[in-house]
């Protein structure tokens, strides 16, 4: 692969990161990882002056613990997130939708800021985010915003982000142990694929983990954006889970991946296969009550 010729810089703290994007950012890229932009490089889709590596940036390769929160620095890999014992014992879903990210070269360098960042419908982390009731915060040289995960995205590989904003933080909220939940996908091969479509589930059950209290579902490739189909977990919430709440919710959430789409991400044939994928979510959510 040839790459275009452009400078690549470097800084290691977010004020001068900030103010170099705040005069250069429609000539820029950031990268974090980079497993995306430099394929998108590679083949002329992407033309800038300069790189700036966001990878040396203090405090951008953290996961903490901090009350009820977990914060997740941007530039950490999709392996540190698989390995994370904070995530695996406070979030899994997300370790889990991040293990089955591309290859394991591919989860060493690449990390969930650039996930987010690059806002493909596709993005296995962002489904996890979302029924983790997540938020970003989002700095620039005049300061920072926090906004929740599903407002980020406008479109396909378009986000709210100015050209001198950057990812600073992912906050995902902080599940109690043992909270059930489930992470599916379904790809044309078994590896180094994107998700023609994925769920993410997460149950909280009463106290004698028989009705269920609260219900999240997101799909993932079925929509240009990412979604909660709030109209399945109704289905779900204050019920002991049978095959008959469990189907009408796999249906819902077919239904509302067409309604919320047109026909060219989710075809009519497909739903069976989602509906299957949903179901199949939530009896794995079950299964570890």
């Amino acid at each position: 692969m040839i790459l275009p010729e452009f400078d690549f810089l470097s800084f290691n703290n977010l004020i001068d990161t900030a103010d170099f994007l705040s005069r250069y950012g429609d000539k820029s890229k950031v990268i974090a990882g980079g497993t995306d932009l430099m394929v998108k490089l590679g083949s002329g889709e992407v033309k800038v002056n300069y790189i700036v590596d966001l990878m040396d940036i203090t405090g951008f390769k953290k996961i903490e613990v901090h009350k009820d929160k977990i914060s997740i620095g941007p530039t950490v890999t999709h392996t540190e997130l698989v390995t994370s014992n904070i995530l695996n014992t406070y979030a899994p879903v997300l370790s889990r939708g991040a293990g089955v990210i591309g290859s394991p070269q591919i989860r060493n360098q690449g990390t969930i800021g650039g996930n987010i960042g690059n806002a493909s419908p596709a993005a296995d982390t962002v489904p996890a985010l979302m029924v983790l009731n997540s938020r970003l915060k989002i700095i620039s040289r005049d300061g920072e915003r926090w906004v929740p995960v599903a407002n980020f995205f406008l479109e396909p590989h378009k986000t709210i982000l100015a050209r001198d904003e950057l990812i600073a933080e992912i906050e995902v909220e902080k599940l109690p142990e043992d909270t059930p939940f489930s992470f599916q996908r379904v790809t044309r091969r078994r590896a180094m694929d994107i998700a023609q479509m994925s769920i993410a589930v997460i149950l909280f059950m009463d106290e004698n983990r028989e009705h269920i209290l609260e219900a999240r579902i997101s799909p993932g490739s079925v929509t240009p954006t990412p979604v909660r189909i709030r109209e399945a977990e109704k289905i779900l919430e204050g019920e002991r889970a049978s095959d008959k709440s469990i189907e009408l919710a796999a249906e819902e959430v077919s239904i509302k991946a067409i309604d919320e789409t047109d026909i060219q991400w989710i075809p009519e044939y497909k739903k069976p296969a989602l509906k299957g994928l949903v179901i199949r979510a939530i009896k794995d959510a079950i299964e570890k009550i």
